[in-house]
């Protein structure tokens, strides 16, 4: 794992305020409703999503995974099909099992629903106790290569990262110095320095060129291996203070300037007094700014140097992979914190583009990975539902675009709603791939209830619950794509002459990513035809008269219409104003909610609504309907035929159709009312729970609340209702009543205590 850099972690209370604080302990009672803990999913129950027809196995037979024409995932064999794909994280041990737990893996994963998983963490296990660590150790390659064809039989596909963190020996890159290079100090070598890079290669070249004896395919050739990143989270800014002591990026800095600037005069001419008297290219003395983010012409070059060089770097590692291995899985790279709006540049040859966002991510107080943390534990609603909708601009609409890594971390209450808002904004923004980080760190806890941690899915029911959301709204396409879009775009001419301070990629606006599509577009010529209805041309050089001018000749006549071209800087657009042009397009109906000042926000389809005042989230779709409430507040979802009203505690809830029916026509539904888990015995230092003190133990505890639901059914009286196990065995039928064309019911946590907590619930015809 690796520790991330996010604002939220700043929501920290005063030193002085904790002090104060009343310290609580969980523990069960009236409140907190003890779970029956279920690792693996019953066959054929409400829970068993295999047969929704996510996966198609074996992964691969339909061709190796493309990008189709529109920019989109698609098999060889059916190009002009889009394929989304939704996964979750293995890490560390997890990868290495016996074969019998391979297999029960494989099933659990396939109905759980998912039809992807990304190979993370993986490489120093898999190298251990060999030298050099470019070799695979046989006793963990054989259970890994069993996994894997497990996998690949049940129609999952795979991606993974040729360097995350495996242990490399300082002399096993030509440096005579005892140790290992630390992991991002490798990230950051591997362009500069020729050990690093070759040892990379080798190691690329030992897991690409392997034969898996369970498949009889290198994994080079392994259509199920569909996509590669070339070095996890390693985004140069990212480690700023770290690159400036190797002499390498000092070298490769200033052969950078020599080639950007004539001589040190004409350096001198754009840097001005920033220059140093000593500053020299030709010497190889120009320094690196100790600041990636202030307004200096120097760390304006360093910013567009280090893309350059990110280009440069996968354009070479991908030259490798297709010409010495013979790979064509789809290539990416660059998918962490720092982001500038050149890096597009280099994000243009990828095949497709990646990244990782997290909220409630923790801050650690005392030291790396060890109690206590801190987190803000509010609810994403209240503030606008922030999280990953920023990553909207790191997307290149000419290509897929993926999240590898996001969670909504433990012990954040707000788990569930986090669940449902990610696939939420995946299918509203038509993203392609969606990873959860992630399913687990270690063996034990696949097959062994284990207490809640920061990210696991196997340690952690509720969240577990919320991903069955997701998987509904984006990977079956239960919410629509929003129809209309709107486009950052910019030239290769624009990339190349930046202002003194290149902006950080997202524009303050990334709330539209909750009404319309948003992204960002590398354009070779302004007159090229985009199929985007508002254009933000960022007018560095290219003049934006160009792209209005091409723009005006492809305008649908009316006399309601203005040019779809916003002629301010779109890192200085006012929300008004481009709200005003959104609803002159008009890209949302007559109606619309959206109010930016307030952050109500709401789809131009209408099937989603986030009412940050009101602390609600509405999801309204023919297949599933519901949200998030807080206690005494309604949701009302008439569209799906859904209204929920929460009593005793803030909840998440929804319903999903199991088959192929509207919610109204559904032969069966899955409910799921999610409320909060903890562990028993977890401690934080305050009733804000923001500072963990300890994990607890098991069993889990779920917040003891009601929902009371109503669903307009067709025939509401043919309906029965049963209260779920979290493995979706039927625990108790739940009384019900009929009223005005609804079946109606109670979803109590604390339903019956002799049973434990109740989240899931079935509602199927007679």
């Amino acid at each position: 794992m690796k520790a991330l850099i996010f604002a939220c972690w700043l929501a920290a209370l005063p030193l002085d305020a904790a002090d104060a604080a009343v310290p609580v302990t969980l523990t069960a009672g009236t409140d907190w409703i003890p779970l029956e803990p279920d690792l693996d999913i019953e066959p054929g129950s409400a829970l068993d999503f295999s047969s929704m027809g996510f996966v198609d196995p074996p992964a691969g037979q339909h061709g190796r995974v493309i990008v189709s024409p529109d920019g989109h995932f698609a098999f060889e064999r059916s190009a002009r099909t889009p394929r989304r794909f939704y996964g979750v994280n293995l890490c560390f041990g997890a990868h290495f099992v016996s074969k019998p737990e391979a297999d029960r893996l494989a099933d659990r994963l396939v109905r759980l629903g998912y039809n992807a998983l990304r190979i993370h963490h993986y490489e120093r296990e898999l190298t251990q106790g060999q030298r050099p660590t470019t070799t695979l150790n046989p006793q963990k390659l054989d259970q890994f290569d069993y996994l894997m064809a497990a996998l690949i039989k049940r129609g999952i596909y795979l991606t993974t990262d040729l360097f995350v963190s495996r242990g490399v020996p300082w002399r096993e890159i030509g440096v005579d110095r005892n140790g290992e290079v630390p992991m991002d100090t490798f990230k950051i070598l591997v362009p500069v320095h020729a050990g690093a890079y070759e040892n990379w290669k080798q190691f690329s070249r030992s897991l690409l060129d392997h034969v898996n004896p369970y498949t009889q395919r290198r994994y080079a050739d392994e259509p199920a291996l569909a996509w590669l990143s070339m070095i996890n989270e390693g985004n140069f800014g990212n480690f700023l203070k770290d690159l400036r002591a190797f002499d390498e990026w000092r070298q490769a800095w200033n052969r950078w300037l020599a080639k950007r600037y004539a001589d040190r005069a004409a350096l001198a001419a754009a840097w001005g007094d920033e220059l140093g008297s000593d500053e020299d290219p030709a010497k190889a003395s120009v320094a690196l700014p100790d600041n990636i983010y202030d307004s200096k012409v120097r760390t304006r070059d360093c910013i567009a140097f280090f893309g350059d060089t990110e280009r440069d770097m996968v354009l070479r590692m991908t030259r490798f992979l297709r010409e010495d291995l013979g790979c064509r899985a789809l290539v990416s790279n660059a998918n962490s914190w720092t982001r500038f709006t050149t890096d597009q540049a280099a994000r243009a040859v990828y095949d497709y583009v990646d990244d990782h966002f997290y909220v409630d991510h923790p801050q650690f107080l005392e030291g790396a990975w060890r109690l206590p943390s801190r987190c803000p534990n509010t609810s994403p609603i209240a503030t606008g539902a922030t999280g990953g909708r920023n990553l909207s601009f790191t997307r290149l609409f000419d290509r897929p675009f993926t999240i590898t890594e996001y969670n909504y971390s433990a012990p954040g209450r707000f788990r569930g709603v986090g669940g449902i808002l990610t696939g939420a904004l995946g299918a509203l923004q038509d993203w392609d791939g969606i990873w959860r980080f992630a399913y687990s760190h270690g063996r034990e806890a696949m097959f062994t209830p284990s207490r809640m941690n920061y990210f696991d899915m196997a340690c952690d029911p509720l969240g577990q619950a919320a991903e069955r959301a997701s998987l509904c709204l984006f990977l079956r396409g239960d919410l629509q794509p929003a129809p209309h879009s709107v486009a950052v775009v910019m030239t290769p001419d624009d990339l190349a002459n930046p202002p003194r301070k290149i902006p950080t990629l997202a524009p303050r606006w990334h709330w539209l990513a909750w009404i319309t599509r948003i992204g960002t577009r590398v354009m070779p010529s302004p007159t090229l035809p985009l199929p985007h209805d508002i254009l933000a041309p960022l007018g560095w050089k290219t003049s934006k008269d160009e792209f209005a001018a091409a723009a005006a000749a492809v305008s649908v006549p009316s006399a309601e219409r203005t040019k779809p071209v916003l002629l301010a800087d779109p890192y200085d657009l006012d929300d008004a104003a481009l709200w005003s042009a959104v609803q002159r397009l008009p890209l949302a109906k007559p109606g619309n909610l959206t109010d930016p000042g307030r952050k109500i926000y709401q789809s131009e389809t209408g099937e989603l609504t986030i009412d940050a005042p009101g602390d609600l989230l509405v999801l309204d779709t023919p297949r599933t309907a519901g949200g998030y409430a807080t206690v005494g507040h309604s949701i009302e979802a008439p569209g799906g035929g859904v209204s929920v009203r929460m009593d005793g505690s803030n909840a998440t809830v929804w319903v999903s159709a199991l088959d192929e029916n509207p919610i109204r026509r559904s032969r069966r539904l899955l409910v799921t009312h999610l409320t909060d888990l903890q562990n028993t015995g977890i401690e934080y230092a305050e009733e804000t729970r923001q500072t963990l003190r300890n994990w607890g133990r098991m069993p889990h505890l779920v917040r003891a609340g009601k929902a009371h639901l109503a669903i307009a059914l067709a025939n509401p009286d043919r309906y029965e209702v049963w209260a779920l196990a979290p493995g979706g065995r039927r625990l108790a039928q739940v009384p019900v009543t009929v009223e005005g064309g609804a079946l109606r019911f109670t979803a109590d946590v604390a339903g019956d205590a002799r049973q434990g907590a109740r989240m899931l619930y079935e509602v199927a015809m007679k």
